[in-house]
């Protein structure tokens, strides 16, 4: 639950709060950053998910006679699971290639220099 609340409280934030992370000299922990909270916001998206299934299970009556409402719901449940997960990773499908276009110029000239090693 706290990995949602960090994941909401980044995208509600202004752009320049959450940007610095993103730092374009440093494009391999920014990627890693994005993949981070992206697997959060799945996660806790999936327990909100799994949460509401269950509740909706105990609506179905007990033991046999409520299989096919289970089942019902089950389904039901995977369908929305499955297109809100979509939905994240369009997001985050979305946020890299935002950072990979404005870092463009400076990806490729760390990818072009050669490794220097720190001076002793």
């Amino acid at each position: 639950m706290a990995a949602a609340c960090l994941v909401g409280a980044l995208w509600i934030a202004p752009a320049t709060w959450a940007q610095p992370e993103l730092d374009c000299a440093r494009p391999t922990q920014a990627r890693a950053l994005i993949a981070r909270l992206q697997l959060a916001e799945i996660e806790g998206a999936e327990d909100i998910h799994r949460a509401a299934m269950w509740e909706a299970f105990g609506r179905c009556l007990d033991g046999a006679p409520g299989a096919p409402c289970r089942t019902a719901e089950r389904r039901r449940f995977e369908a929305e699971w499955e297109a809100k997960q979509a939905q994240i990773e369009a997001r985050y499908r979305t946020v890299l290639s935002d950072f990979e276009r404005r870092c463009r110029t400076t990806i490729s000239r760390i990818r072009r220099e050669p490794f220097r090693a720190a001076p002793a």
